[in-house]
């Protein structure tokens, strides 16, 4: 199956077995996600609890990935094992809101050649499912990764050659924290632009997964900007998939949690309206973005977190002035360039102002729609000589620049 052709958003922690009913799922689609990893329907309910959410999801038109414990649990290399695999996989490939299994959740360097064999088999049974597995982020403790993080995700791409390339980063971070410095991970950036560079290598799509809660006294409770700001970031480097975490929020055990978008007495956070919100958004210019494919990125102004150029310049790009902003660089089917620029601030609007060359291109528009010929212009700038394009951005926000002949 191919995850190029729509902005899949994912959520982590589904409604627990209990809670797997139509009208739960009916809140899930109406707050603008298209698909559901399961998590705890299995060993709360075995195979009767995942058919449930199955059918609860296709009733409201999302996909559902499972997660079958036990599954996971199996040492691929005898007949036995992969029969086996394939009998569990088998019982839900043909329903009509399966997208797949979920086979690990971050897993060590050296899990990836098991993790590589349970991928074939799995694929024997469900030639068009998805073999999901979700990567650490760059500052997992080394004894978790077991591996240099460049090295490891080399090693995700030319061993496992993933569908779709998923990992977790959650930036914000409380005061106390023992990472905090400017209350964000320093190498948020830096984790992005090696995902994104993979992606491009192995013309891989990635997704990865947003920070919606507060967690074991090291990770603060995010605003709506800041998590529009996750969200925006990402899609300037490339993202094809936004999944949060988390949708319902988990049992405390080892670890401890705030509230996310559903409380666990299933009432809704105030997250829940932010997070519609966002996903609005990204309904509206998800079809642009995925026809788009990444250049680099460059950073105007001043960041919280360590912030790198990825490309040398990017005509008709000259300069960037004013506040800190994130510019990513796309080409488009066409040929023609395209800019995605984020305010770099989740606290404070932004003013920046882009030096544009009228060399090759009639027109800058700012639009907002699908596709270049639907899409609303909200601005435009004649390209006579050189020009600025002015944009203010509240926080977190991101603006779409594309390019006339």
């Amino acid at each position: 199956m191919s995850y190029r052709n729509r902005l899949e958003i994912g959520l982590w922690v589904s409604p627990p077995a209990s809670e797997a009913t139509s009208a739960r799922y009916a809140e899930i689609k109406e707050a603008g996600f298209t698909f559901v990893i399961g998590l705890t329907e299995y060993q709360d309910g075995g195979e009767q609890a995942i058919e449930r959410a199955l059918d609860a999801a296709a009733a409201n038109g999302l996909k559902y990935v499972v997660h079958d414990p036990d599954l996971k649990r199996l040492q691929i290399g005898t007949a036995a094992s992969e029969e086996e695999l394939r009998r569990r996989v088998s019982a839900f490939a043909g329903h009509p809101a399966y997208m797949g299994h979920l086979l690990k959740d971050e897993p060590s360097a050296p899990e990836i050649d098991q993790l590589a064999s349970v991928k074939a088999a799995y694929l024997q049974a469900a030639p068009d499912g998805l073999a999901y597995v979700n990567l650490f982020p760059r500052h997992a403790a080394p004894d978790l990764l077991q591996a240099d993080y460049a090295d490891y995700i080399e090693k995700f791409m030319q061993v496992y050659k993933p569908q779709a390339l998923s990992y977790d980063h959650y930036p914000f971070l409380t005061e106390s924290s023992v990472f905090a410095g400017d209350r964000i991970t320093e190498d948020y950036y830096i984790n992005l632009e090696m995902i994104r560079s993979a992606s491009i290598r192995y013309d891989t799509p990635f997704w990865l997964f947003v920070q919606t809660l507060a967690f074991n006294g090291t990770h603060r409770d995010p605003t709506e900007a800041e998590i529009r700001w996750q969200v925006n970031t990402s899609l300037a480097f490339g993202a094809k998939g936004i999944q949060y975490f988390t949708y319902w929020t988990p049992d405390d055990g080892r670890e401890k949690f705030g509230d996310a978008i559903i409380a666990r007495d299933g009432s809704r956070t105030k997250h829940y309206a932010e997070v519609q919100a966002v996903n609005r958004e990204l309904a509206e210019l998800g079809p642009a973005l995925m026809s788009l494919k990444s250049a680099g990125v460059l950073f105007g102004g001043n960041h919280q977190a360590i912030a790198e150029n990825s490309a040398a310049g990017f005509p008709p790009l000259e300069s960037i002035e004013g506040d800190a902003v994130v510019v990513g660089c796309f080409m488009d089917e066409e040929g023609l360039p395209a800019l995605f620029v984020v305010n770099g601030s989740y606290e404070d609007a932004a003013e920046a102002s882009l030096l544009l060359s009228g060399r090759t291109y009639r027109q800058a528009v700012i639009v907002d729609g699908p596709t270049k010929s639907q899409s609303q212009v909200q601005g435009a700038v004649d390209l006579t000589g050189d020009s600025r394009l002015r944009l203010t951005l509240a926080p977190g926000e991101g603006k779409l620049v594309r390019f006339v002949c």
